[in-house]
């Protein structure tokens, strides 16, 4: 798949040479010399961001028709969204998008489920419901990530799962990478801030966390439901 940082790499070079070759011709060369440079080096800059464009388009599609084929079927796809269903449930998916929007965000609803909890990377720290407890001992995760849940014996056991455990460990504390996943009342939300270099190859990872969730949550529903 493409690289994301390597396509802007690509651009900034291309700006950056396009730039300096501007800046040079006008004050250096003579009219209409400099004015054929300058128009050149427009045509240039515009050329490299449509041609970035195209590929980052192009390569989101792949991974998105790619990742559906082998989670589930299509629903929807844009340049900032896309939607899949698996077993009778939506998957919603954001994109990472623009310069304050570096995140996926994965939703899903499953009714008769009335757990509610959270797990988040501790830099986050974000508290969600008053009625949940901070899991603060016998926690199965590294002490990076933080637990909050209305009925911790639940948690507790779900994380044993290590399906689920393995999913959760995938996403390590970093400057760029954060995880939070939470749960209420049937209400599913995943969101993940990845590097730069995962924000196109990234949503393979996150979905599929989403589907590795929900497959197992759908399990303890339907003992619930009996």
């Amino acid at each position: 798949m493409d690289n994301l940082i390597a396509l802007r790499l690509v651009m900034s070079a291309v700006i950056l040479a396009a730039t300096t070759a501007a800046v040079l011709a006008f004050a250096f060369m003579k009219f209409p010399d400099n004015a054929v440079v300058i128009l050149f080096a427009v045509a240039a800059t515009a050329g490299a961001g449509f041609f970035i464009h195209k590929k980052e388009k192009a390569a989101r599609f792949e991974v998105y028709y790619s990742t559906v084929q082998e989670l589930g079927k299509p629903i929807s796809y844009n340049k900032n969204s896309a939607s899949f269903e698996r077993n009778g449930t939506r998957f919603d998916v954001d994109f990472p998008q623009g310069e304050y929007k570096l995140f996926f965000k994965v939703n899903f609803y499953l009714p008769n489920i009335r757990e509610k909890f959270s797990i988040q990377n501790k830099s986050l720290a974000t508290t969600h419901h008053s009625d949940c407890y901070r899991i603060q001992e016998d926690s199965p995760l590294p002490e990076e990530y933080l637990l909050q849940t209305s009925h911790p014996a639940f948690l507790l056991n779900f994380l044993k799962n290590p399906e689920i455990k393995s999913e959760v460990l995938n996403y390590n504390a970093s400057l760029w990478g954060r995880i939070s996943i939470s749960l209420e009342d049937g209400s599913f939300e995943m969101i993940w801030t990845p590097p730069i270099s995962e924000q196109i190859d990234g949503f393979h990872q996150i979905c599929r966390s989403a589907v590795i969730f929900h497959d197992e949550l759908k399990k303890f529903a339907g003992k619930s439901g009996k």
